[in-house]
């Protein structure tokens, strides 16, 4: 299949409309639920494309990424990928600050005047820059593996809900991807030279601070071809 020559039915499009509302939708609920952020909007697109003509992956830019990547088993096989801008991970920083300051107050039982002694530098001073913490970075990369690995979950649950194919992932490996060669790689692993991608961009507003967060979702030529056979033989999409 053509990267470039493929054409989408409308009921095939409406398939990815409703899986991007369930996936972004369970994706809101996790962040808002589980990691305690208070998110003010959300705005998400999805596209089918190749990387090259991508206008979603355009977004990204050419510098560091932080990339949460899976296998994707069963079904489903291929790759699924999440990926933050470094912008957006120091601003996911700066909102988990309070969070992640509440938890590590709670782990140790010295008196208050010993636990501010201890504190790292970004707690003690909200104008240095929290990526120069080591600690303070652990802590969100940790955050970061925690976050991809729902998101992905939640993304290969809603794989089952709109295509019954029963997908799921392998344990993601979390990095920094200063020059995005890991994500470059992650892209060309593929039977095909030129192979179709489900690209998700969200964007969330988060205290005032946008965040963007993007999920590229790379099925086998095979597993696309099945899924898009299983949208043509499902009547319900006809009618949305």
């Amino acid at each position: 299949m053509n990267a470039q020559q493929i054409s989408l039915t409308k009921k095939q499009i409406n398939s990815f409309d409703r899986f991007l509302v369930d996936g972004t939708g369970n994706t809101l609920n996790a962040l808002t639920g589980m990691f305690g952020l208070n998110i003010d909007s959300s705005n998400s697109t999805i596209e089918i494309a190749s990387a090259v003509h991508s206008e979603n992956l355009n977004r990204l830019g050419s510098g560091a990424l932080y990339v949460v990547s899976s296998a994707l088993l069963g079904d489903m096989q291929g790759s699924i990928v999440l990926l933050m801008r470094k912008c957006d991970f120091e601003c996911l920083g700066d909102v988990m600050k309070p969070i992640l300051n509440l938890l590590f107050l709670s782990s140790t039982d010295t008196d208050l005047a010993t636990l501010d002694n201890q504190k790292p530098d970004w707690m003690r001073n909200s104008s240095l820059n929290h990526s120069s913490d080591p600690v303070f970075h652990e802590q969100m990369m940790d955050t970061l593996s925690e976050m991809g690995n729902v998101i992905i979950g939640l993304y290969t649950k809603a794989i089952y809900k709109n295509y019954k194919l029963n997908t799921h992932h392998s344990l993601p490996k979390t990095l920094e991807d200063p020059d995005q060669q890991a994500f470059s790689q992650i892209l060309s692993s593929s039977e095909v030279s030129e192979p179709l991608h489900m690209i998700i961009e969200n964007e969330f507003i988060v205290m005032a601070k946008p965040i963007k967060l993007w999920c590229v979702i790379s099925p086998t030529l095979e597993s696309f071809q099945n899924m898009l056979n299983i949208i043509d033989s499902d009547p319900g999409y006809g009618s949305c």
